[in-house]
């Protein structure tokens, strides 16, 4: 081989190592591309994830304060129908007025019923139990001997003003229990932003 010349070995190895360097960084961006591209996906499924869960926390929400504001204006009705038998106390029993309480306490029992399906546990105790002590009112107003479906034993007897008593205390519980649910008050709502504010961190 002559001074000077290169063999025609170097230039082949020079070429095969930057073919491999070519190849070997394709396959590098490639890696690093497929990476990048998996932590965005998960990105946006996080991102996904939590619209929809506001999304569906929003329709919840609105959800139960369509179901709590058709059962508190049953409740209203429940309330003033009884004082309109109230105010017959001592009179001939008015059977429209009864059979008008008895089908508004049927419209709040569906309405319980939803609620019960959508709320905390507590909730539904307190109607499971509300319920049937509203249903026998009327009855206990007037003397009339009825049994406690819950307990099998006799319902006893109430003055009108202390059915009214039980009625009201029943609607402001149920507002009270309702506003605990929807978070209104703002001890609640500053308690569950935080729980929600440990929850996303």
């Amino acid at each position: 081989m002559q001074s000077g010349q290169v063999s025609v070995w170097v230039p082949i190895v020079v070429g095969v190592i930057g073919l491999v360097g070519v190849i070997a960084g394709q396959l590098v961006n490639a890696w690093r591309e497929d990476r990048r591209w998996h932590r965005e996906l998960e990105r946006e499924d996080v991102r996904w994830e939590r619209e929809n869960k506001r999304e569906s926390a929003k329709l919840d929400r609105d959800t139960k304060v369509l179901i709590f504001g058709q059962l508190l204006q049953a409740l209203n009705r429940a309330h003033s129908l009884l004082d309109r038998l109230r105010d017959l106390s001592g009179k001939e029993p008015n059977k429209n007025a009864a059979s008008e309480y008895l089908r508004n306490i049927t419209d709040i029992r569906e309405k319980a019923a939803e609620v019960q399906l959508i709320c905390s546990a507590g909730m539904h105790g307190f109607f499971s139990q509300g319920i049937s002590d509203m249903w026998l009112l009327p009855a206990m107003m007037y003397g009339v001997d009825v049994n406690d479906p819950r307990t099998g034993e006799p319902a006893g007897s109430l003055t009108p003003k202390e059915a009214m008593e039980r009625i009201g205390r029943f609607r402001s519980d149920f507002l009270r229990l309702a506003r605990d649910e929807l978070v209104i008050d703002g001890d609640s709502a500053i308690l569950r932003s935080s729980e929600v504010g440990r929850v996303t961190r």
